[in-house]
């Protein structure tokens, strides 16, 4: 199976500017989903392809032996850029010119720096072991549904989701609530090009990580909870 490892790294960034190349415990933070990749390639036959409009990144990238030929268009460099529409424009990019069709799409973003190797192998063969057409990383939720509120009008609320039965210890919790970490994306390319999405729900198989605290860095308090686990990893 031909499976193209896709970073997608735009420049720019709400939240923090410049996310994709922000320091991380003094490297970049684009890096560290490089050195997964480098050696999952070691592991398992996967190709490696980075999708970016910033010049920095590709120089970066090009110093560290990745090839990066591709031009990341404006249309699908902005903050309202949908990941679906810029992993077709890609993948169709480099089947014409690598002429080399691919057959599924491992979808690492960088702002999950913190991955397991061994974990996305596994995941690998239990897609290809199982003929999976759509597969998820999820980890499990620390905020329990059933404590969970939405605000609405006139100073009233409700709970998400409410238990059947009356609970009143936190152990009495089900523990069947997972939400999708970004860790990883593994899709068919046929599932991706016919149904514009990764996850569908029924369709997209779930693998459990476990994570206390999984990091998906959208702003500089991510960035410091991701610079002490590293540290602690270490």
């Amino acid at each position: 199976m031909n499976i193209l490892g896709f970073i997608p790294a735009r420049k720019g960034s709400k939240g923090i500017p410049g996310k994709n190349f922000t320091k991380l415990n003094g490297h970049p933070l684009i890096k560290y989903t490089l050195d997964v990749l480098t050696k999952l390639k070691k592991k398992t036959r996967i190709s490696i392809f980075i999708s970016t409009n910033d010049e920095k990144i590709k120089r970066y990238c090009k110093a560290k032996g990745f090839k990066v030929n591709y031009n990341r268009p404006k249309k699908l460099s902005t903050s309202k850029s949908n990941i679906v529409d810029t992993v077709l424009h890609g993948l169709e990019w480099y089947e014409n010119r690598i002429s080399n069709k691919v057959d599924a799409i491992l979808l690492l973003q960088p702002t999950s720096p913190i991955r397991k190797v061994d974990e996305i192998t596994k995941a690998i063969n239990y897609f290809k072991k199982n003929r999976i057409e759509s597969l998820a990383s999820v980890s499990p939720v620390k905020e329990h549904p059933f404590e969970i509120i939405e605000e609405q009008k006139n100073n009233k609320w409700r709970f998400i989701k409410k238990p059947k039965k009356k609970v009143i210890r936190r152990q009495e919790f089900s523990k069947d609530f997972y939400f999708v970490d970004g860790n990883f994306y593994l899709v068919r390319r046929n599932f991706l090009k016919n149904k514009k999405t990764f996850l569908k729900e029924n369709f997209t198989k779930l693998f459990k990580l476990k994570r206390n605290w999984p990091v998906d860095i959208d702003n500089l308090e991510d960035l410091s909870v991701a610079s002490a686990l590293l540290r602690n990893k270490k």
